[in-house]
């Protein structure tokens, strides 16, 4: 008898790892498995991932609009949500590509607002998504002011073009980023700009890089200014808000030479 129970005893501690190992194994399989689910039902109620702008644009005119939807989820219109400042630079959704008129941005062709069938493009601005009349904005571009009192516009980039108009001082314009093979000299900037006068819109051609200025706070010097004279037109803010919008912008731009 007691040579049986040695012999059971001894059995019993052999088959007590094993099942100790099968019980961990189990364990281990069960989290994994845990661990998957947890991963998955995370994963499902992720947001999806916002899509990035990969282009500067710069407003040079127009609104922000916000989509209408219908019913089953179509679009139905645009609704204007508030007006851009002229020279504010923007995100714009799409790949760069010289060949499209709109220089690939991501654009909603023919949507019906005011009776008409209107084009637009999807911008970020203020980390949030708009969408904006295509003229409205130059796409692929950067803001500047024109600092020179007699900065002609040339229907090309040579001395030899030299058109009739001139650009005013003080104007802001679209710079765009993109290389210009005729430009041997690198003398020139492809521009753009709009002329709210009722006829004239959009004015495109190049200028000269010396009279153009990129410096970021005489751009925003440049934008106050203009706002205070749009408010000032249309009489919407009284005389000591205008005479603080002017005071703080004539501080900013006091040591300026241009």
């Amino acid at each position: 008898m007691k040579k049986v129970s040695i012999l059971l005893f001894l059995s019993l501690l052999f088959l007590i790892p094993s099942c100790k190992k099968e019980n961990t194994q189990q364990t281990v399989q069960t989290t994994d498995t845990q661990a998957e689910n947890w991963n998955t039902e995370a994963e499902e109620s992720a947001p999806p991932a916002r899509a990035v702008p990969t282009m500067k644009g710069v407003m040079i005119s127009g609104w922000y609009y916000d989509p209408v939807y219908n019913d089953d989820g179509s679009l139905k219109t645009m609704a204007a949500n508030f007006e851009a400042i002229v020279g504010t630079e923007v995100g714009v959704y799409g790949t760069f590509d010289p060949s499209d008129e709109n220089n690939g941005a991501e654009v909603i062709k023919d949507v019906l607002i005011d009776g008409a069938k209107k084009d637009f493009i999807h911008v970020l601005y203020d980390n949030e998504e708009y969408y904006v009349r295509d003229y409205a904005v130059a796409v692929n571009a950067v803001s500047a002011v024109v600092t020179n009192e007699s900065a002609y516009l040339y229907t090309k980039p040579n001395l030899a073009n030299l058109g009739k108009n001139t650009v005013p001082d003080l104007t802001i314009v679209a710079v765009f980023s993109a290389d210009i093979p005729e430009d041997e000299d690198g003398r020139f900037e492809k521009i753009r700009y709009y002329v709210p006068d009722g006829k004239t819109y959009t004015v495109n051609g190049y200028l000269m890089k010396s009279v153009l200025t990129y410096d970021k706070k005489f751009v925003e010097g440049v934008m106050v200014h203009d706002k205070y004279d749009k408010l000032k037109a249309e009489g919407k803010t009284d005389q000591t808000v205008l005479d603080e919008l002017m005071e703080n912008n004539l501080i900013l731009l006091e040591n300026y030479n241009y």
